[in-house]
């Protein structure tokens, strides 16, 4: 397909979620589209052959995307970005939860004594916030939210033609593999 390079931001969707989490019904019945969107999510994980677990509480984000750009800093993003992904998604984890963060950095190989460290500091915490301060300003409301060129917003989980169709027409020349 193209060859592609993908730059992600910590962006905190939720950051009024309290520190212990809520209800992702109550978060989902108030934007009156629970049942459509866990359905439609439900439908993408079957479609890649992945079965999500079925987690009905939203952990606060925030210290995972900190340890996420802890995990840049040492070369490790993305095992540690796949990691939380699979940890929320596949396994029920609480990534709101600073064990749960620790343990997944530990198994990245990294320092999980520092990565609690850096959360005492508040080193993270400041770029977490500052990150999503910039991405509002542009108007970033939803997740995952793709900015192309800065010309084009690609906004919620879409079908790859809709990837296939922006980059096109960006210009961008397919490689060879077939592998975006």
């Amino acid at each position: 397909m193209f060859a592609v390079d993908v730059t992600w931001w910590p962006f905190e969707l939720h950051p009024e979620t309290p520190a212990e989490g809520r209800s992702v019904d109550a978060l989902l019945n108030r934007s009156g589209r629970g049942r459509e969107y866990s359905e439609h999510l439900q439908a993408y994980a079957a479609d890649a052959g992945l079965v999500l677990a079925s987690n009905r509480w939203l952990a606060n984000s925030h210290r995972a995307l900190e340890l996420a750009e802890f995990a840049r800093d040492r070369g490790a993003f993305a095992p540690v970005h796949e990691a939380l992904f699979g940890a929320c998604l596949l396994d029920g984890r609480n990534l709101g939860d600073l064990d749960v963060l620790c343990d997944i950095a530990r198994e990245a190989g990294l320092d999980a004594e520092e990565f609690r460290v850096e959360c005492m500091v508040g080193r993270y915490a400041a770029l977490v916030d500052q990150t999503t301060a910039i991405a509002r300003e542009k108007g970033v409301s939803s997740t995952p939210t793709m900015i192309f060129d800065d010309r084009f917003a690609v906004i919620g989980a879409q079908d790859l033609a809709v990837y296939v169709d922006v980059l096109t027409r960006l210009g961008a020349k397919p490689r060879e593999g077939g592998m975006l």
